[in-house]
């Protein structure tokens, strides 16, 4: 199957001078092994990349992602509007919180690729009354629901559990359970600082400690950070 992805940054070169791999991974701040990735069809462009190029040419970033929408940047819709899987919206009568629910979960496990744009599968109307009993607080602003993948992040996380992340924390900050993409595979798992400067991506559920791994510092490029864990819900939560 023909890599469109090739294609389109091909494009981008032409239109910017870029000769090489090196040159565009150059551009683009991220290493020459992912753009040789992005070449072979092994893995779409990731979110910080996507920043970078937008802000540096006249591409939008959908069409870069996928191909689709507009080419160039004006009137071109948002790519990232998509990264927000759940937004909360107050209603009409201030009594009830309406969640949007896409077709998106994180994985504890070994990492999932997420779409670019997910589709709608419902939308959920809850008390006020009863966010405060389960949550403290009836104000999400800042905060998406996204149902895990896989039970890595037992007991931290259950396998049947709704989870809820912070996404105004975009940067690793201290030890934690966090929502992550590296090298374009998503995941919830929990990241610690270890000796000079590597990142440690750590499973809570010890029968998955071999899959654990490191982000070197030549690999912090490759690393994007949507948001940290803040609960985890049952799944009947959504029945509410």
């Amino acid at each position: 199957m023909t890599n469109k992805l090739k294609e389109r940054l091909h494009e981008l070169m032409r239109e910017y001078g870029l000769k090489t791999q090196t040159q565009l991974a150059d551009f683009a701040k991220v290493s020459k092994g992912l753009v040789h990735q992005w070449f072979n069809g092994d893995t779409g462009l990731g979110k910080k990349p996507l920043l970078e190029l937008e802000k540096k040419t006249r591409f939008s970033a959908q069409w870069l992602a996928n191909g689709t929408g507009n080419k160039y940047k004006d009137n071109a819709i948002n790519l990232f509007d998509s990264y927000k899987m759940y937004s909360p919206l107050e209603a009409a009568d201030s009594n009830t919180t309406t969640l949007k629910l896409y077709d998106m979960s994180a994985s504890c496990g070994q990492g999932i690729i997420i779409p670019e744009f997910p589709e709608l599968l419902r939308t959920i109307e809850i008390p006020n009354d009863a966010l405060l009993e389960l949550l403290g607080t009836t104000n999400l602003q800042g905060v998406q629901l996204m149902p895990p993948d896989g039970d890595s992040m037992e007991p931290t996380i259950p396998r049947r559990s709704i989870t809820l992340i912070k996404t105004d924390i975009d940067k690793f900050q201290d030890s934690g359970v966090y929502l992550i993409t590296f090298d374009g595979y998503t995941y919830i798992k929990r990241l610690a600082r270890g000796k000079s400067g590597v990142i440690k991506v750590i499973s809570d559920n010890k029968l998955y400690s071999d899959t654990d791994f490191d982000i070197k510092p030549n690999e912090i490029d490759q690393l994007v950070i949507h948001g940290k864990f803040w609960k985890a819900l049952p799944l009947d939560f959504l029945d509410i």
